[in-house]
C-alpha cells in the first residue's frame, strides 16, 4: 500500500500572511482534538520597536499616559540596540479575543511555535484560570483601558497636568509591592466535598497503567 505524501504547509524561513492563516488553522485543528477551551484570537504582526513600545505600556494596547513609560521603551531600546537583551517572541493579552502580538523578525517556524504556545497555550490557561476569572473580565478589559485612559484625561483638564501627574507617580511607586488577592473557594457542603472526593479517585483510577496484566 502506497503512502500518501504530506506536502509541508510551507517551505523556507521566510513568512506569509496565508502561511501564518494555514498554520493557525491547523494548530487550531490540533487545539480542539486535546480539547483547549480557548477564547476567539487575533493576531497581530508587529515590529521590534512596537515590541519594545509594548514593553514599556506593560504589554497593553491601550493605556494612558505617563512619563515612566517613554523612560522604560528608552532604557529598553538602548539594551536592545547593545545586545545587552532580547525581545520577547510574542506578548500575549488576556482578553476576549485574546490579542497575540507576533514579531515580523520571527521565522515562520518560530512564528508557528508561538501561535501554538500563545495562541492556544496561554489563551487556554487565560480563560481557565481559577484567579483570572475571578477578578478579570476578559471581554471588557479593553474597553475599561479606554475608559482609565479617557477618564486620567479628564482629570488633567479638571485639577490640572501636574497634579494628576503627581498622584500616577505615588502609584506608581507601589507597582512592585504585590497585594495577596487569593480569593479562596467558599468551603463545600459535606455532599459536594463527598462527590469531589469520589471524582477525584475515579480520576486517579484512570490515570492507572496496568502494565501487568
Amino acid at each position: 500500500m502506497r503512502r500518501r505524501r504530506v506536502r509541508p504547509i510551507a517551505e523556507g524561513s521566510d513568512w506569509t500572511f496565508e502561511a501564518i492563516a494555514r498554520y493557525d488553522d491547523e494548530i487550531g485543528r490540533v487545539a480542539k482534538r486535546y480539547a483547549l477551551d480557548c477564547y476567539r484570537h487575533q493576531l497581530e504582526l508587529i515590529t521590534s520597536e512596537q515590541m519594545m513600545d509594548a514593553y514599556a505600556a506593560i504589554g497593553m494596547p491601550v493605556y494612558y499616559h505617563h512619563w515612566s513609560f517613554g523612560k522604560h521603551f528608552v532604557e529598553t531600546e538602548n539594551r536592545y540596540k547593545r545586545g545587552q537583551m532580547g525581545l520577547a517572541y510574542e506578548i500575549v493579552i488576556n482578553s476576549d479575543p485574546c490579542i497575540a502580538y507576533l514579531m515580523e523578525e520571527n521565522t515562520l517556524t518560530m512564528q508557528a511555535l508561538v501561535i501554538a504556545h500563545a495562541a492556544y497555550g496561554h489563551n487556554s490557561f487565560f480563560k481557565g484560570n481559577h484567579l483570572f476569572r475571578q477578578w478579570t473580565n476578559a471581554d471588557a478589559i479593553i474597553d475599561y483601558l479606554v475608559f482609565a485612559r479617557n477618564y486620567l484625561a479628564e482629570c488633567e483638564e479638571r485639577h490640572g497636568e501636574d497634579a494628576v501627574e503627581h498622584l500616577l507617580d505615588a502609584c506608581h511607586s507601589l507597582t512592585n509591592v504585590g497585594v495577596d488577592r487569593y480569593k479562596r473557594s467558599p468551603p463545600l457542603s459535606m455532599a459536594k466535598e463527598r462527590l469531589r472526593q469520589k471524582d477525584r479517585e475515579a480520576y486517579l483510577q484512570a490515570q492507572v497503567n496496568d502494565l501487568w496484566r
